[in-house]
């Protein structure tokens, strides 16, 4: 028996690790099946997943072009927005931005003016195009055309026998046209150490607000300056500059000549080393008591000219004897004689007032305002000194700048403007008003009737009490501050109703300087040679003492 059991226990071991065959084909089916399924579902996954991509790549296509579209749109639609509002100048010397004056002749303008630009394609220069585009952009009756010399040759002959350089302009209102030429648009400057050219200035503004004053203006001003007393002469320069704004300089001799002509727009004095004649002030002041309009400028020489300074005495201006020093440091640069002078508000100071610009004169007489005038006549102040300022009254001699003992008190003006309002009943002038030297009621009610019927003209004299006004180099070192007051000056003496003037001044292409008065100098050489160290060496000291602390 016990074998018996033996032989079964072995049977059922074997039994147990044989495996069921049909139990181990279902497990293999299962696991087949499994893998398909799972193959499957992987599938599945990936096409949903390509799917879902492709449905997003769509969706990104549509929006990219949707914003493609919107911005060509938008693009289309600022390219049709006047340049002036899209584009902004971030030159130094603002060469692309067109000024308040050139703003104030467009505005103005009532007849169409055509500006061919003459130039090639692809040759154009990039500062004058975009100039056009700001005088095209702030004037409806302003039109730009390109013209290409090669292609129409007798269009430019037809202005220009001796043809015109590329980018040259031309500028036409009706019968009346004026060429720029290239070369005048940018001023050049020789370096003689080096013998090379070098651009300094653009003239662009200048010179097309110009041509525009030019072609629509029926007639031009004539200022003639006198000569014969060895006056001091303007600088080419200046002349430019004048010129520029269309008027026309031509000399007179007051000797030969039997009075001012009528064409006359005004007259420049420029300081004369020799005394008028009482027959030529004479005729100034005929020509002055029918309206007319002079520059005078005075110089300290040494010796008196009674002739002369009686012009002015004769609207209440009288000159002091000797030359005005400054005691105030503000008022001056390097010598108490470099006067920096208060710009006062005027006509001829727009713009410059309040510190914006600075005029520089050295040498300077003063000028004092009698009571003594006729109510009729109207003294305005627009350069002025310090109240600390004095006159030395024989600067040749002097040994000191301190003010001593008969030096007479300021404060001085230095440049005026006088205007008086005077009758042209007959073509003389009324003796209850220029001829009246009493100040009377009368007098000052009869000229303002007068003006009120319109049969009056206006007097103006602008006064200079240096011709340092002239000087280039002082006018550089104020950055164009002397010039600018003395076109301003001349466009105010024969500003018209029949003919009005602008000149623009070029735009600097170099380095600008800064002119700094003595105090100025004195505070910054304090604040950068001790403030400025001593504060280092304190907060330096600090951070060690602190460090050390810890």
């Amino acid at each position: 028996m016990e074998r018996k059991e033996e032989i079964n226990d072995v049977q059922n071991e074997v039994e147990m690790a044989v495996p069921d065959e049909k139990s181990t084909g279902k497990k293999n089916r299962k696991e087949k099946k499994e893998k398909a399924g799972g193959s499957e579902r992987k599938h599945s996954i990936t096409w949903n997943r390509n799917m879902k991509t492709l449905r997003n790549g769509s969706y990104s296509v549509a929006i990219s072009a949707v914003v493609i579209v919107v911005v060509v749109l938008l693009n289309m639609i600022v390219a049709q927005i006047p340049t002036k509002y899209t584009q902004f100048d971030i030159s130094t010397g603002k060469l692309y931005t067109i000024g308040d004056d050139t703003i104030n002749a467009l505005e103005k303008l009532d007849s169409d003016i055509t500006i061919y630009h003459v130039v090639q394609s692809g040759n154009e220069d990039s500062n004058i195009e975009k100039l056009l585009e700001q005088y095209e952009a702030n004037s409806k009756h302003i039109k730009v055309v390109k013209k290409d010399p090669v292609v129409y040759p007798s269009f430019v002959t037809s202005y220009s026998e001796e043809g015109l350089s590329e980018n040259s302009l031309i500028v036409e209102c009706g019968e009346r046209n004026k060429v720029i030429a290239y070369s005048s648009i940018y001023e050049t400057t020789i370096d003689y150490s080096t013998y090379q050219q070098s651009v300094s200035g653009f003239d662009g503004e200048g010179q097309i607000t110009s041509a525009i004053s030019y072609v629509t203006s029926d007639s031009l001003p004539v200022v003639y300056y006198v000569e014969g007393h060895n006056e001091v002469s303007i600088p080419s320069g200046l002349q430019d500059r004048v010129e520029k704004a269309n008027i026309e300089l031509k000399a007179l001799s007051l000797l030969t000549a039997d009075e001012v002509p009528e064409d006359a727009a005004g007259l420049l004095m420029n300081s004369p080393e020799a005394d008028y004649s009482k027959e030529e002030v004479k005729k100034i002041e005929e020509y002055l008591a029918k309206g007319g309009r002079a520059m005078i400028l005075t110089d300290y020489i040494g010796k008196d000219l009674p002739n002369y300074q009686s012009i002015l005495a004769a609207y209440g201006v009288e000159v002091t004897d000797g030359i005005v020093v400054e005691n105030d440091k503000n008022h001056y640069v390097q010598m108490p004689y470099y006067l920096v002078p208060n710009i006062n508000y005027a006509e001829v100071t727009s713009g410059m007032t309040g510190g914006s610009q600075y005029v520089l004169l050295s040498g300077c007489q003063g000028f004092s305002t009698s009571e003594d005038v006729r109510d009729t006549v109207n003294v305005s102040e627009i350069l002025t000194t310090s109240d600390d300022a004095y006159v030395k009254p024989d600067p040749e001699k002097m040994t000191t700048y301190e003010k001593e003992d008969g030096d007479e008190d300021g404060p001085f003006a230095v440049a005026a403007l006088i205007s008086e309002v005077i009758s042209i009943a007959d073509g003389d002038l009324e003796d209850d008003t220029a001829k009246t030297t009493d100040g009377s009621e009368e007098a000052s009610e009869s000229a303002s009737a007068q003006q009120e019927a319109g049969n009056t003209k206006e007097t103006r004299i602008v006064c200079f009490a240096s011709s340092s006004i002239l000087d280039e180099s002082f006018n550089n070192s104020v950055a164009d501050g002397n010039y600018t007051l003395y076109t301003n000056s001349l466009n105010w003496l024969v500003d018209t109703d029949e003919a009005a003037t602008v000149s623009i001044a070029s735009k600097s292409m170099e380095t600008q300087y800064l002119t700094v008065t003595a105090a100025r100098g004195v505070f910054f050489a304090i604040i950068l040679c001790i403030v400025l160290p001593v504060a280092c060496l304190v907060v330096g000291g600090v951070i060690c003492y602190r460090r050390k602390r810890r």
